[in-house]
């Protein structure tokens, strides 16, 4: 019951993030005609990563993970509350948008480190990885409700009820939290023992000290930096590709939903079955293909189940090396590890979505989508080395705990 209401929380306000994205992307470039000003709106949305997650993951270590996400989802919902009166008022610009996104995302980037670092103290440890893919089922089930219901409003009300109804979404994590707080679960990190094997230079050392969290958050860049691809060049990719109006860009969205929620369900057969090493690099090759076959598109019908290969390989990739980030690392500095991992999973897409979008502007979507191929190879050597980084740390350990045990 904790984790589903904490799920269902979350689940809403994902809902109104993609909307809110999905709209956004549509208003900047109905504005401006250019696939640029789109990457620009997506590096004001994801810079606020790079600037503040560490602050968070520090923030999550060392106060109560449940007040922080509170106070920073009501300042989200003051936030998008205000956008969505300016729109009302027939006052916004591009400008206002891309600086509320920014905002927006900066509160997201303080308070992510401590709502993802709850998920172990709600579930027990051998249902982990089978919790952190249903935590990221709930993102892909809100990438596909949100662009969808971004397309239906912006064919019938437009922009002002979709800014407002995002700014609702953000009551949802709120209650939640504040029913984690009546069940005294998911609060503040533990001071336990395993905190001792963090080096007191800080989090940095650590993963210094162990290759393969930085081996598996390599990955994590290369599997997440696909999806940015692919949201910065849908607009361009729809209507000048495609042959579509910019309305039906939530199409694009909806489909590689579809697909991580397609990869979400596969991957728990295949993981209860000691497939999980096995679909990280899986998903890695069926993005390859994914931007392969989307690079050559020229109809939606061909478009559409390409962009869902890309989604399908991603929730086969990414959850597999999130479950093992949050498995391995003691509580006590799981915030700021999970800071540095979303700076991997996020950070990346500034710098992504620019140069997707200097790419897509200068040559077109397809040479964009041909481009992001080079991620799939990175992605591959670096999961091949975390998996061997971690087998060597297992046999390291293996005749030590086997000597405590005999003394």
């Amino acid at each position: 019951m904790p984790f589903t209401v904490y799920w269902a929380g979350g689940l809403l306000s994902n809902i109104g993030t993609w909307l809110q994205a999905v709209v956004a992307s549509v208003f900047v470039y109905d504005r401006t005609g250019s696939a640029l000003a789109v990457g620009i709106l997506n590096f004001a949305t994801f810079l606020p990563i790079l600037l503040f997650s560490v602050w968070g993951g520090v923030l999550s270590d060392r106060v109560d993970r449940r007040k922080i996400a509170i106070v920073t989802h009501v300042i989200s919902l003051v936030v998008a509350s205000g956008l969505a009166l300016v729109t009302y008022l027939g006052q916004t610009t591009e400008v206002h948008v891309i600086v509320t996104a920014f905002l927006l995302q900066a509160s997201w980037a303080i308070a992510k480190p401590s709502v993802i670092s709850m998920i172990p103290a709600l579930v027990p440890r051998p249902m982990l990885r089978e919790a952190v893919g249903l935590n990221t089922l709930q993102f892909m089930v809100a990438q596909l409700v949100g662009p969808l219901l971004a397309t239906v409003l912006l064919g019938t009300s437009g922009f002002t009820l979709a800014f407002a109804l995002n700014a609702l979404t953000f009551v949802g994590p709120v209650l939640s939290m504040v029913y984690l707080y009546a069940r005294g679960l998911a609060g503040r990190a533990p001071r336990d023992r395993a905190a001792a094997t963090v080096p007191s230079t800080g989090i940095v050392t650590y993963i210094r000290q162990q290759p393969w969290i930085a081996a598996a958050l390599a990955g994590v860049v290369a599997t997440s930096a696909v999806v940015e691809i692919i949201r910065t060049t849908a607009p361009a990719l729809i209507t000048t590709r495609l042959g579509r109006p910019t309305e039906e860009t939530g199409f694009i969205f909806a489909a590689a939903s579809i697909g991580m929620v397609t990869g979400i369900v596969l991957s728990v057969p295949l993981g209860r079955r000691g497939l999980a090493r096995t679909m990280a690099p899986v998903g890695l090759l069926l993005q390859l293909a994914g931007l392969l076959i989307l690079g050559l598109a020229r109809d939606l019908v061909v478009a559409a189940p390409a962009v869902g290969l890309v989604g399908c390989g991603f929730s086969f990739c990414f959850p597999v090396l999130t479950s093992a980030l949050q498995s391995e690392v003691p509580d006590a500095v799981r915030g700021r590890l999970m800071a540095i991992h979303q700076m991997a999973h996020l950070g990346n897409r500034p710098f992504a979505a620019l140069a997707a979008g200097a790419i897509t502007a200068a040559f077109g979507a397809g040479i964009a989508c041909f481009a992001g191929m080079l991620l799939a190879p990175i992605g591959l050597v670096a999961v091949r080395a975390a998996w061997r980084s971690l087998d060597r740390r297992a046999e390291i350990a293996s005749p030590a705990v086997e000597e405590a045990v005999a003394g």
